[in-house]
């Protein structure tokens, strides 16, 4: 509420010390010094509609009057809707806060040049006049430009007087030039310590404004990278952001190095923490992320030994390693028994197929479970299993035994509980993960001798592989080339974008903007493998050629004709002083001069213009 009345504030104080007449925002007055064909008209009365600048009471505007410092720092304040700051302690030691200009130098102090000596405080020079290279510097700050945007370092060159330019702020100038913001003159000279006259500072700003009207359309990008949950008391929050934005994560501004941020955070209590991720650009751009993190502390890590699948003794002695990182001691239970501060403990077996279940358990309520089978026979068949891997990638596995028993000629085997009925090998169809295949003999005592196998099977899932794909093109389409392989499934499927495909060149069309491409390959065993891509389609504006046309005539009437072109549209349209048209067209014209505006706009909005002036002379 502050903020809004102080705005107000300014608005007023403008009307009243820079242009001291009000006008209604319906009604453009007529200035008596101004001309409809003054070069700077457009501007003035735009501005004049808009309540930033006005004429005087005597119905002039004064176009060729200096404009000062304080007057500048107002109009940039009221073009860009610049916050004023509500701090007790004045930026200069010459704007104290009774001027009446103090409000907007304030909000416009990071976009304006002060004066800072080797000592004392810093000062303004309110009444100063505002020169020329004063207006780069501030069009350039409050419009986000970096110094790194600059793309040709020599343009400043070209100008005779550029040693005139103050060293410190050549790279303003420089972008000023550089994004059209600033012009020099036809002797090329830039005259950077002129005065800038209210005429030219209506000019720049309604340029500059207009500007800052198309850039507004695009969008400040702000990815967050954070994950959702984390088992350990420290994790990252990190992304990338527009150059020249201050990102602040829940209100405290973060470092940004080259448009990319990594903060380090530290939780203590298990819980949900939410995070506001925001970005904001000079001139009040602004975009809010929002992440949620759910901490759980992670479970002890439990290493179980000394326990075999098969003994032939009675005791066996089984041993233990644990760790956790939220817990020094975790309690250990075996066979849901606590075990009091031991890394051991000896077990007395049953007879057949004994079950050692070893836990682990934090004082968080984490715990971690082993589960061993071990055999302990005093007798019966003798089972001999094949060796098998301890991995494999393949769905299907053959295992084979051999069985001799002295009390029986032909001992039932078993392989995972099914009965195998003459034969000395099986196949085995295992599933994703860990696989335990018990192969048991029974001989008709009822002695039974058990071999237990573990085999870990990984498939590695369909190998996907995609040709490159563009991160930015001009073209509403792109061709995806992809092929697929998987060693357990002879036709997986494919995806883009959720359409299955079975053309593997298809081609995909683009929206403008940032586009994501998701292929993704799954096999019968329900593995997919997935890429993503993201690229974006920038189109180009129409291609626009004017036809012959003079510069002067003494015809009243001209046939203005074009060529236009575009690679995503066919059907481009174009406009002759906002009126379409389609090929050429006969124009009229006034004695004068007559000024044209041929715009050919494409289907994304993009288009060119080319301004066409010819002088009408009639014959005396």
């Amino acid at each position: 509420m502050i903020k809004r009345m102080m705005k107000v504030s300014i608005i007023l104080l403008a009307i009243l010390m820079l242009i001291p007449i009000m006008v209604s925002a319906e009604e453009i007055p007529s200035f008596n010094d101004v001309s409809d064909t003054y070069w700077a008209n457009d501007a003035i009365n735009s501005l004049v509609q808009l309540g930033v600048i006005n004429g005087f009471e005597d119905n002039t505007f004064k176009p060729q009057s200096s404009v000062t410092r304080e007057q500048f720092a107002q109009l940039i304040t009221l073009s860009f809707y610049l916050d004023i700051p509500t701090h007790d302690t004045p930026a200069f030691r010459d704007v104290s806060k009774t001027r009446w200009s103090y409000p907007a130098i304030e909000a416009a102090q990071d976009f304006l040049t002060g004066y800072y000596p080797p000592n004392g405080a810093a000062f303004f020079d309110p009444t100063g006049k505002a020169t020329r290279e004063d207006v780069a510097v501030a069009l350039v700050k409050t419009l986000g430009y970096q110094p790194d945007d600059l793309q040709d370092e020599y343009i400043l060159d070209s100008f005779y007087d550029s040693d005139d330019i103050s060293p410190n702020i050549r790279t303003y100038l420089a972008l000023a030039i550089e994004k059209k913001l600033l012009a020099g003159y036809e002797d090329r000279t830039i005259k950077p310590n002129n005065p800038v006259t209210r005429a030219e500072a209506a000019s720049l700003l309604y340029r500059v404004m207009k500007g800052a009207s198309s850039d507004s359309q695009n969008s400040l990008t702000l990815n967050v990278d954070a994950p959702e949950t984390t088992s350990t008391s420290t994790f990252y929050i990190s992304g990338d952001v527009t150059k020249g934005a201050q990102v602040f994560i829940n209100n405290q501004e973060v470092e940004v190095v080259q448009g990319t941020f990594r903060v380090a955070t530290l939780l203590e209590e298990e819980g949900t923490y939410t995070y506001t991720i925001s970005a904001r650009m000079p001139g009040g751009k602004a975009r809010i992320v929002t992440k949620e993190v759910k901490f759980e502390k992670g479970a002890p890590e439990l290493t179980v030994k000394g326990i075999p699948e098969v003994s032939d003794k009675q005791m066996i002695t089984v041993t233990w390693t644990v760790k956790d990182d939220n817990d020094d001691y975790p309690v250990i239970y075996i066979n849901d028994e606590q075990i009091e501060f031991y890394s051991y403990v000896t077990i007395k077996l049953e007879e057949g197929d004994n079950v050692v279940k070893v836990r682990a358990e934090n004082k968080f309520g984490k715990s971690t479970e082993v589960i061993k089978h071990v055999l302990f026979q005093t007798g019966g068949p003798i089972l001999t299993v094949d060796d098998i891997p301890q991995t494999t990638d393949k769905e299907m596995l053959t295992i084979g035994w051999t069985v001799q028993d002295k009390n029986d000629n032909e001992p039932k085997v078993y392989v995972n509980n099914e009965l195998i009925s003459y034969q000395t090998s099986t196949t085995v169809k295992l599933i994703e993960g860990s696989n335990t295949i018990v192969v048991k003999a029974v001989n008709k005592l009822g002695k039974s001798t058990l071999i237990s196998k573990e085999i870990t099977f990984i498939s590695e899932g369909p190998v996907l592989t995609v040709s490159p794909i563009p991160t930015q093109t001009t073209k509403k389409s792109v061709v995806i080339s992809w092929s697929v392989s998987d060693k357990n499934d002879k036709f997986p499927i494919v995806y883009i974008n959720g359409n299955t495909e079975y053309n593997n060149n298809p081609t995909v069309y683009l929206n403008k903007g940032e586009n994501t491409i998701l292929i993704k390959a799954t096999n019968h065993l329900g593995q997919v493998v997935e890429k993503t891509f993201n690229i974006i389609f920038e189109p180009t504006a129409p291609i626009l050629t004017l036809g012959y046309a003079p510069l002067t005539t003494q015809s009243s009437s001209i046939n203005l004709t074009w060529t236009v072109s575009d690679e995503n549209d066919p059907f481009t349209k174009v406009y002759v002083n906002d009126q379409i048209f389609y090929g050429s067209t006969v124009v009229n014209l006034t004695p004068g001069v007559n000024t044209f505006k041929i715009v050919a706009s494409n289907m994304y909005g993009k288009s060119s213009e080319v301004t066409y002036t010819v002088t009408y002379t009639t014959n005396p």
